[in-house]
């Protein structure tokens, strides 16, 4: 991990050095990396969790994106179908292909409770201090966050990168204000990704997992890598 201290102290010493040598450039200023946490059930992971992460880096986003496979999430009632073991080799297979992804799963190691992001987003503040964090999440987790747990202090401590889902919209400002105040709705909706290059998927794990038990051809909606582990191991049979 690069050391940002030695970075700002060789800047501020340039930066006398050019005050009494006019004309000299200044290098660049050192910025925190910037680590997108990508949580969900991945259940399994899909071409779209794969594009959205993919336009992060290529758009500068991000500078890594952090795949957080879950344990017990509790704003969901599904169970998981596969096995954290089957889940977490699917992301392996999908950031091997690709060496701006990585994944954690601090979430997985927690066995007597739920996972809760801002626990999780302490820990990995405490991981890598160095580096800015943003929680990535869907529109249809920012129109429920206040039912999240802690959801103020999440939303007060944590930068967020929020993606649109088809069918989904933006809440409105007057919504969000009764929980988070004004400065973090601002920040929430700030967040919000926007434009014609924005990837969005109408297709859900859930979906893609009925469409399996059917005998459907998944090659279309998930990594070649992925479709051929879940026909190995007959996953969602």
């Amino acid at each position: 991990m690069p050391n940002y201290r030695d970075d700002h102290d060789r800047f501020a010493h340039t930066a006398v050095a050019a005050a009494a040598e006019p004309g000299l450039e200044l290098p660049p200023l050192a910025r925190n990396r910037r680590l997108a946490v990508f949580g969900g059930t991945f259940d399994p992971v899909h071409c779209g969790h794969v594009s959205l992460a993919n336009f992060l880096i290529q758009s500068e986003k991000a500078d890594e994106v952090m795949f957080v496979p879950a344990l017990h999430p509790p704003h969901k009632d599904e169970e998981m179908v596969v096995s954290s073991e089957h889940r977490l080799a699917m992301l392996q297979l999908v950031i091997e292909d690709n060496p701006a992804f990585s994944y954690s799963d601090i979430e997985l190691q927690r066995t007597d409770s739920k996972s809760y992001t801002i626990d999780t987003l302490s820990i990995l503040g405490k991981i890598y201090p160095g580096d800015q964090l943003f929680f990535l999440m869907g529109m249809d987790c920012l129109s429920t966050l206040h039912t999240w747990h802690r959801a103020d202090e999440l939303a007060n401590s944590s930068n967020f990168i929020i993606y649109p889902r088809p069918g989904v919209r933006m809440p409105y400002y007057a919504e969000l204000l009764p929980y988070f105040g004004e400065h973090n709705s601002q920040k929430l909706l700030s967040s919000v990704l926007s434009g014609p290059d924005v990837p969005t998927w109408d297709i859900s794990s859930t979906d893609l997992r009925n469409a399996c038990r059917r005998g459907g051809d998944l090659s279309a909606y998930l990594p070649p890598r992925v479709w051929q582990y879940i026909q190995e191991h007959k996953l969602y049979q």
